[in-house]
């Protein structure tokens, strides 16, 4: 018995993969998926250092000779 999917037309078997390990070397998914997954952690960190800056700029509660004030 054969395993996997008939297309019909051309009769031809086709093997399901048996895990979602991407084959050595990825095809054009796991291209697109690595970008994907780049660019959101760059987006991330571009977005926690902003925060972070704005938490601080709003949070001086520096003295005024530590701020160099005074």
């Amino acid at each position: 018995m054969e395993t996997g999917s008939d297309d019909g037309a051309r009769g031809d078997f086709r093997r399901a993969a048996a895990n979602d390990n991407p084959a050595p070397g990825g095809g054009p998914e796991a291209q697109i998926e690595a970008a994907a997954l780049r660019l959101a952690r760059l987006l991330g960190r571009q977005i926690a250092r902003e925060r972070f800056e704005a938490g601080r700029a709003a949070n001086d509660n520096a003295p005024a000779d530590e701020a160099g004030d005074g």
